[in-house]
């Protein structure tokens, strides 16, 4: 890739960034979500739509912008916080209406700083629940709507359990499907571990890494789907 600034270079891309300062009312309004599945009068609002546009860039720029800076990289490619994910907790339903507020929170953060931000969307995974029409449905509307060039894939929606067939298996195949159809990959990336034995990111992150490549490895997955494309980022 290529960057015409007053002297041409190099981009330099920094292809796994979260959105780990996203604003306060951004986590009160996750907050609000799960303790409804618990008490349905604390309904969640519609927060995390009403903050504004200096909030957002108050949250990045002395932060993710800031080390963008620093350090001399040119684009981020920026997703929801993975652990904060947490496709564990609730239902379908759940999942489905906190992705969309994050992509949606993704893609204000790209309009405003589109030089330096590209976005990769959250999929509304839940424990049990085909991959499929729900997660296909959001990645194409994050991709054609937004302009998002990915998505993260979390081959452990229990939180630690392993309940979900491994990657390789056709459970997955309609999400590939899709992901094929739109040429964008996937960011392999579990979120929080609920398992007391393995940490969520000194353990769980780097096991469903390693995991996730065995899968791959001795799979014919890629026969099945030669264009196929994922980032395993740990």
């Amino acid at each position: 890739h290529r960057l015409n600034l007053e002297e041409e270079h190099d981009m330099i891309i920094d292809c796994h960034g979260h959105y780990t300062t996203a604003p306060k009312a951004h986590e009160e309004f996750r907050k609000r979500q799960i303790e409804a599945l618990k008490n349905p009068a604390a309904a969640p609002g519609k927060s995390t739509r009403d903050m504004t546009d200096d909030q957002i860039r108050e949250s990045l720029e002395k932060s993710q912008l800031k080390l963008q800076r620093e350090r001399g990289t040119d684009l981020t490619i920026f997703s929801p916080r993975a652990g904060g994910m947490g496709h564990h907790i609730g239902n379908e339903t759940t999942s489905k209406d906190w992705s969309e507020r994050c992509n949606e929170l993704i893609h204000r953060v790209c309009t405003l700083y589109p030089e330096n931000f590209v976005g990769v969307c959250q999929l509304p995974q839940s424990p049990g629940v085909s991959p499929g029409a729900a997660c296909s449905a959001e990645l194409e509307r994050c991709v054609k709507e937004y302009g998002f060039i990915g998505c993260n894939l979390n081959p452990d929606p229990s939180g630690g359990y392993w309940t979900d067939p491994p990657l390789t298996d056709k459970w997955w195949y309609p999400l590939y499907e899709k992901m094929v159809e739109l040429e964008v990959p996937a960011m392999v990336h579990v979120s929080a571990s609920c398992n007391p034995n393995f940490h969520f990111t000194g353990a769980h992150y780097i096991n469903a890494d390693t995991s996730a490549f065995m899968q791959f490895l001795t799979s014919d997955l890629f026969k099945d789907f030669p264009t196929l494309k994922f980032i395993i980022p740990h």
